[in-house]
């Protein structure tokens, strides 16, 4: 593990963790107690692979319960029943919850309140995947002013720094023309975690940023690099956002995700000489890690 960086003021940190708006009401879990933290198993964003489908992000959280737990409306709403999922279109008209890997417990179109049992978990999951939609968009459930309580005071990991062309690492001490600078970096789920064989899981960062900092400079700006705070990455940016050393998670298999900081950098953008390539890794809560590495820009 790299070594972190001093932290930063936390009016800046409360700064850098600004959030797009998603404007509306924070609501329970749709697993009873309503009112404590569930385990979770998959974040928001984390890459998927399903078969010779192309790989996409998680549209949704994975949340750890026993095969046939009832699942329950977090809104008022009607219920509307889709292949393997049922959907919860609220009253409010702008939001749809929607339940995955699920039996449903009640008819199409039947109007229910926040509270009400509406489908129980499919026999062989051990999870139901909970998606919310707000006016089209999928957005994060553990964002600020989503899925509540949810509490996490762990902080994310950051394994290492490297630059790469194509899957060719590079020696740091010399990069030149067009490179791929790195992180491989991961977060946990908070307590309680999931049961085995899912306690190893590493999910996805909420919020990723890097700059270079020249030798003997004070200052640098920051460039983001991943941003799952609220809203789902386009599926089409899926290579541009985990590089080829990812893989995903499996029973009592971690997974090991790998991000770009700058895919297709072109090193002669900056003077030659030596800069401390720095990252900054956040979770949705404003928990962080930070780690540098010296690299050298040589393409005189």
């Amino acid at each position: 593990m790299l070594p972190r960086l001093p932290a930063i003021h936390l009016a800046a940190l409360a700064l850098t963790l600004a959030l797009p708006a998603v404007a509306h009401a924070s609501y329970g879990w749709p697993l009873k107690p309503f009112d404590e933290q569930h385990p979770v198993r998959s974040f928001f964003d984390d890459p998927r692979q399903e078969g010779a489908e192309a790989a996409s992000f998680h549209f949704g959280i994975d949340i750890s319960a026993r095969d046939g737990t009832p699942v329950y409306a977090v809104a008022d709403g009607v219920v509307r029943l889709q292949p393997d999922s049922v959907a919860l279109v609220a009253d409010t008209g702008d939001r749809v919850f929607s339940y995955w890997h699920v039996d449903a417990l009640v008819a199409d179109a039947t109007h229910v309140s926040a509270g009400t049992a509406i489908a129980t978990i499919k026999p062989g999951f051990g999870h139901v995947h909970f998606a919310e939609l707000h006016n089209g968009q999928y957005v994060n459930p553990l964002r600020p002013g989503g899925i509540t309580p949810y509490v996490d005071a762990t902080s994310p990991t950051v394994v290492t720094l490297f630059a790469a062309s194509g899957t060719r690492k590079l020696d740091l001490g010399a990069l030149s023309g067009t490179v791929d600078l790195l992180v491989d970096a991961y977060d946990t789920p908070p307590t309680p975690l999931p049961a085995p064989p899912w306690n190893l899981t590493r999910v996805a960062p909420a919020y990723i940023r890097w700059r270079l900092l020249r030798s003997g400079a004070a200052n640098a700006a920051w460039h983001t690099a991943v941003d799952f705070r609220s809203y789902l990455a386009p599926r089409e940016k899926f290579a541009d956002v985990y590089a080829p050393w990812t893989t995903l998670n499996g029973p009592n298999k971690p997974a090991r995700l790998v991000y770009y900081l700058a895919h297709g950098w072109d090193s002669s953008r900056v003077p030659d000489g030596r800069y401390r390539l720095q990252v900054a890794v956040f979770d949705s809560q404003g928990n962080s890690a930070r780690a540098g590495i010296w690299v050298t820009v040589a393409n005189g």
